[in-house]
Order: structure tokens, then C-alpha cells, then sequence
């Protein structure tokens, strides 16, 4: 479980420090020609591609003895992702319950009887690199269902909110502040057990609620954008942001854009 957790931590940090780095790099997609609505579509789509990964993972819940398994921790880290540098401490806590098929709470995880596991995970810290500073704060409670058995699917249902702070200087030397706080929705999240290739879920729908605020030396602006995301089976899930279609890339690697125009959009 703690390696588990420790894993949702990572991909919860990298998510928001790799859609931040897409910002300052960000050049419009042709249908998009906002900087912070293309900013708003980039936190989104690396949070989605790492919680599709995620949900591919296996859970690793053995060593979990209590109906209720929880904890917290403070750790320093340090990565590199390609070519960029990130530092960083991390605060999280973390609660699990399992469920067997008639609802009823169970001393452990069983990989035959248990069908339900409610999982809610809080994670705030600093990151740090070359230029920007980043204040990250997430909240994610999710249930996961179907497991009871031999299951060949899992479906995940749940919620996030997240805030992310950050400042610093541009290449050119011009000062800049960015928040963005969010909000998600995850509905009928239908995806392959663990082993299964491609793996990508089959099913279900992602909204995401987005506000950034940016201020630099012309000024404060605020947008709110909506990002739908919807899985089909594929390594191209579909999204709408604001309305406007697009693709987001699941096996797109970090530092890559992870979204297209949609074909024939």
C-alpha cells in the first residue's frame, strides 16, 4: 500500500510540475488561441495521462492489516525528467477501506472477496527548479469497484481538487506569477486489469473545472476553462476544452505535447 501511495504521489507531483513546464514552452494549437486556455488544456491532459497509468498499476494492498489504513509522511526528492531539474518536499496522508461485495468493511484487502476500495489521498509541497518556484496542494477521493473474483475490468469513480501557485522568471528576464485551482469529476472510469496491453481505459468521462490567474507587467488576467475528457479504448482520448475538440495523447512521454486537434475537428 505505502509503495502504492507513494507512486500516486510522484505522478500527482510530476503531473503538476510537467503541465507548468508545458506552459512556459507552450506555442498555440491552431484551434486554441489563448496562452492560458492552452496552459489550463496542458495541466489537464499530463494529470490524465499519469492517472491513466495509474489505474494500470497493480494495487499492492498485502501488507495492509487494518480496516482503515492510513498515514503521513514528509519526504525531500530530487528528479530529472529529460532535460529539466526539479527539487522538492512533499507532505501527504493517505486513508484506505476495503469492502466486500455486500458493503460490508473488511479487516484487509482479499484479491477474491473484495469488490470496493475507498481511497483518499492529500498531497501539498514546493517544488523548485532553475526559474520557478511551485506551491502545489491535491486532494483526490476515489473508489475503485468490480473487484470481487477474477475481474477482468475495474471502474473508478471519485473527485479531486488541486491548486497550484508558482512563480519566477522567464528566459528573457521578465517576472511572472501563475495559480490555477481545479476541480475533477470521475465518472464510470471503466478500465483493463492490471497485465492487459494496451491497457488504456475503456470507457468514462473526466471533467475538469479550471481558473488561472496570471500576472506579469501588463497586468493581471483570469480565464475559466472546462476540459472534458472521454475514453474510448485507445491511445487518443477524446476532450473537448471550452467546446473546442481535441486528442490527448496517453502514451505521450514527459516533455512531449500530450495533445492534438482532433482529426477532422
Amino acid at each position: 500500500m505505502t509503495k502504492t501511495m507513494r507512486w500516486l504521489s510522484r505522478t500527482a507531483l510530476v503531473a503538476a510540475l510537467v503541465g507548468g513546464a508545458a506552459c512556459d514552452d507552450a506555442t498555440s494549437l491552431e484551434s486554441l488561441d489563448d496562452t492560458m486556455t492552452i496552459d489550463a488544456a496542458m495541466v489537464a491532459a499530463d494529470a490524465t495521462i499519469q492517472e491513466a497509468r495509474m489505474w494500470r498499476e497493480p494495487f499492492l494492498f498485502g501488507s495492509v492489516p487494518a480496516v482503515s489504513a492510513s498515514d503521513s509522511e514528509t519526504q525531500s526528492t530530487a528528479h530529472s525528467g529529460g532535460r529539466r531539474m526539479w527539487s522538492g518536499s512533499l507532505e501527504r496522508s493517505r486513508s484506505v477501506v476495503f469492502y466486500d461485495e455486500a458493503g460490508v468493511e473488511q479487516d484487509a484487502y482479499d484479491a477474491l472477496t473484495t469488490d470496493q476500495i475507498h481511497i483518499d489521498h492529500v498531497m501539498s509541497g514546493l517544488v523548485e527548479r532553475e526559474r520557478f518556484t511551485a506551491q502545489i496542494e491535491r486532494e483526490r477521493s476515489m473508489v475503485v469497484s468490480g473487484l470481487v473474483g477474477d475481474e477482468s475490468t475495474r471502474t473508478w469513480n471519485g473527485s479531486a481538487d488541486s491548486f497550484t501557485a508558482r512563480s519566477g522568471v522567464l528566459e528573457d528576464g521578465t517576472e511572472r506569477s501563475h495559480s490555477m485551482t481545479g476541480a475533477a469529476s470521475y465518472m464510470n472510469i471503466v478500465v483493463p486489469t492490471p497485465g492487459t496491453e494496451p491497457g488504456y481505459p475503456l470507457s468514462g468521462t473526466i471533467e475538469r473545472s479550471m481558473v488561472g490567474t496570471r500576472t506579469n507587467a501588463e497586468g493581471t488576467r483570469t480565464r475559466e476553462v472546462t476540459v472534458v475528457i472521454t475514453f474510448n479504448g485507445t491511445q487518443f482520448a477524446d476532450a473537448t476544452v471550452n467546446g473546442e475538440a481535441i486528442e490527448i495523447d496517453l502514451a505521450a512521454q514527459d516533455g512531449r505535447r500530450p495533445f492534438r486537434r482532433k482529426r477532422g475537428g
